[in-house]
C-alpha cells in the first residue's frame, strides 16, 4: 500500500551562519495495507517529518513515497494535494475544525472537497460509529476536546480514506478521553492502515500492531506485535515466556511440583503468586495474555514476510481537490466578521496588492536585464557583486549500501568566458575576485567593529573605475599590494606588526603607504589604498559596546563581505 525509499529531509538554515538540519536521514520502510503503527521517539527524532511526508504534507529533499506502485518523484505539488484527497485521512492534535460549521458541515467538506455531495445519511452513520449520534447540527464550540477530536475522525472517514495519519491524536486529552480515540482508531486499522505519532510507549503497545521508533532522523528500532504460544510442562503446568500458567482447580502430582519449584529457582527477581480472580485477571490483562493462553511480544519486522500485492494505474488514481464556493465565501466572511481589523487590512491589502499586480505587469513588458542594468544605472552604487554557484548531489555509502543522499549547493569559480559574458552586458569594468582565508598580522583588536581576515582578492584590469579611486600607486610587482580603505583604517586602529614583532606607528591610515606589512606567513609592501566606499554608521555601535550585539555583528559581516570592504 504505501513504501518510503532513502527518505531524507533537511531544513536549511535561514542565514549564512546557521546550520542545516537533517530531520530525516535515508528511511526507508513498507507498510501493510492494514494494521495500526505507530512511530515513536523524542522531540526532534524525525517522527511527524516522516508522517507529513508519508502523508504529502511536505516533500522529502532526497527519497520517494510510492503509494499503491505510484512513485512520488514526478509529483507536483497538485498531485500531492490530490494525494492527500483521494488516500489520506488526517486527525490532528488540534482538532482544525472549523467553528462557523456545524458538525454536519465539517464532516461534509471533505466529501465536498472530492466533488462529491454531502450525504447526510453516510454522516449519521459515522456519528453512531464515533459514538456521537444526534451532534450533527451542534457547533463545535459546544464540544468537550474528546467529541472534537472523534468529529475530526468522523470526518478523515467519511471520504473512505485508506490510510488514516494521526499526529499526536490524544496529545490535549486525559487518559480516559485518550482511551477512547485510540479504541476508535483500533476498530479503523481492522480495514485500514492507521499511523500514529505519539509519545506515548504503553498505548503503543497495547493497541499498535507495530512500532517503529525513531532517533536522529535514523529508525531505531522497527518491531511488531505477535503471539507467543503457551509450552506445556505436563497436563495441568505450562509456561508463556517467563510466566507459568496452572490450569484452575488442577490436581498436581509430585513431578508437577518439582517443576514449579525449577521454574521458581531459575528466577533471578521476586516472584508473585496469586489466586484471587480479580489479581490474576488484572495480571493478564497487564501481561498481555488473552483468553486462550496466548501472550502479545513483539518481535523485530520482517518486511520481506509481508504480502506483495501488484496494483493497476486505476487504482492509484487521483480525485482533485474542489472547494465549493459557498464555503470558501463563509469561511472569509465569518473571519471577517468576527475580525473587524481584519477586514480593513484585508481591503487594504487587496488595494495595495492589485496596484503592485498593475506595477508588475507594466514591468513584465520589459527585459529583466535590461531593467537590471537600468536599475544599477540610477542606483548610488558604484559596483554589484554576483556569485557563481553549483548544485551537487552528496551521496554516502556503507559496505557498498547506499545510506544517504541529498542535495548541496557549493560555490564555484567564474571561468573567462563567464567574465567575458559580464563584461559584454555590464561594461568592460568586470573583474573576478578569489576567495581567501590570509589575515594581517596585529596586536590585539581594540574593538570587533575591525576584522582583520581577507576575504577576497582580486586583480583589476585597466579601464575598471576602482583604479581611479587608489591613493598611491596600483601594484606592479610581485609582494606588492593594495588595500581598502577600511582594511587601512583597521590597521591604523590596531597597529599592524613587522616581521621583528615590532609596531608601524603612523599618524594616519594614509601613512600606511610605503610600510610593509605581515599577510598570513608573507610580507607584503602597501603601495595604495582604494575607496572601497562608506560604512553605513549603524554599525558605529560595534566600536565601543561592551556586550556585543550579535545579530548587528552578522549583518555587518555579510556587509562587508558583499562589498569591497
Amino acid at each position: 500500500m504505501l513504501e518510503v525509499k532513502n527518505l531524507s529531509k533537511i531544513y536549511r538554515a535561514k542565514s549564512k551562519d546557521g546550520v542545516d538540519t537533517k530531520a530525516l536521514d535515508g528511511v526507508s520502510l513498507s507498510f501493510a495495507e492494514k494494521g495500526m503503527v505507530f512511530l515513536l521517539g523524542k522531540s526532534g527524532s524525525g517522527k511527524s517529518t516522516l508522517l507529513n511526508i508519508c502523508g504529502g504534507l511536505d516533500s522529502p529533499s532526497s527519497g520517494e513515497i510510492i503509494v499503491k506502485g505510484k512513485s512520488s518523484k514526478d509529483f507536483s505539488q497538485t498531485d500531492f494535494d490530490s494525494y492527500r484527497n483521494t488516500f489520506v485521512g488526517f486527525i490532528f492534535q488540534e482538532y482544525n475544525i472549523l467553528n462557523e460549521f456545524s458538525v454536519e458541515d465539517n464532516i461534509a467538506l471533505a466529501l465536498e472537497l472530492q466533488g462529491k455531495p454531502k450525504d447526510k445519511k453516510v454522516i449519521s452513520e459515522l456519528l453512531e460509529q464515533v459514538d456521537l449520534s444526534g451532534f450533527a447540527k451542534r457547533k463545535p464550540n459546544t464540544l468537550s476536546g474528546g467529541q472534537k477530536q472523534r468529529i475530526a475522525i468522523a470526518r478523515a472517514l467519511v471520504k473512505a480514506p485508506e490510510i488514516i495519519m494521526a499526529d499526536e491524536p490524544t496529545g490535549a486529552l486525559d487518559s480516559a478521553t485518550g482511551k477512547q480515540v485510540f479504541d476508535t482508531l483500533k476498530k479503523l486499522s481492522k480495514d485500514k492502515l492507521v499511523l500514529v505519532v505519539s509519545h506515548d510507549r504503553d498505548f503503543a503497545e497495547q493497541y499498535g500492531d507495530r512500532i517503529i521508533e525513531l532517533k536522529d532522523g535514523q529508525v531505531l528500532s522497527d518491531v511488531s506485535k505477535t503471539e507467543m504460544e503457551q509450552q506445556p510442562i505436563s497436563a495441568n503446568v505450562s509456561t508463556v515466556g517467563d510466566v507459568l500458567c496452572i490450569k484452575k482447580d488442577a490436581q498436581l502430582g509430585d513431578q508437577e511440583f518439582e517443576q514449579i519449584k525449577a521454574f521458581l529457582r531459575s528466577s533471578k527477581s521476586d516472584v508473585i503468586i496469586a489466586n484471587n480472580e480479580n489479581d490474576v485477571a488484572k495480571f493478564k490483562k497487564a501481561s498481555r495474555i488473552n483468553e486462550s493462553g496466548s501472550k502479545e511480544v513483539f518481535v523485530d519486522t520482517d518486511e520481506s514476510a509481508a504480502e506483495k500485492k501488484s496494483y493497476r494505474p486505476e487504482d492509484s488514481k487521483f480525485i482533485r481537490s474542489k472547494l465549493p464556493m459557498r464555503h470558501a465565501v463563509k469561511i472569509g466572511a465569518s473571519s471577517l466578521k468576527s475580525k473587524p481589523v481584519r477586514l480593513l487590512a484585508t481591503v487594504l491589502l487587496c488595494a495595495i496588492s492589485f496596484t503592485l499586480f498593475g506595477m508588475l505587469s507594466t514591468l513584465n513588458f520589459y527585459d529583466s536585464e535590461s531593467t537590471f542594468k537600468k536599475t544599477m544605472e540610477n542606483s548610488q552604487r558604484d559596483y554589484v557583486v554576483f556569485e557563481k554557484q553549483y548544485q551537487g548531489t552528496r551521496i554516502g555509502y556503507t559496505s557498498g549500501i547506499k545510506e544517504y543522499e541529498y542535495k548541496e549547493y557549493l560555490p564555484g569559480y567564474f571561468s573567462s568566458s563567464d567574465i567575458q559574458s559580464l563584461s559584454a552586458n555590464f561594461g568592460g569594468g568586470i573583474f573576478g575576485g578569489v576567495s581567501t582565508s590570509m589575515e594581517y598580522n596585529i596586536r590585539p583588536r581594540p574593538s570587533i567593529y575591525w576584522m582583520n581576515d581577507i576575504r577576497a582578492a582580486a586583480y583589476i584590469p585597466d579601464g575598471n573605475p576602482a583604479r581611479a579611486k587608489v591613493q598611491g600607486e596600483y601594484p606592479k610587482g610581485e609582494g606588492e599590494i593594495c588595500i581598502s580603505s577600511y582594511a587601512a583604517e583597521m590597521l591604523f586602529q590596531c597597529k599592524p606588526l613587522t616581521s621583528d614583532g615590532g609596531q608601524i606607528d603612523v599618524s594616519s591610515a594614509i601613512g600606511l603607504i610605503g610600510h610593509t606589512v605581515i599577510i598570513g606567513s608573507k610580507e607584503y609592501k602597501i603601495v595604495g589604498i582604494f575607496d572601497s566606499g562608506i560604512i553605513e554608521p549603524k554599525y558605529d555601535g560595534l566600536k565601543t559596546d561592551s556586550e556585543v550585539n550579535y545579530a548587528l555583528l552578522s549583518e555587518f559581516e555579510s556587509a562587508l563581505s558583499d562589498g569591497m570592504h
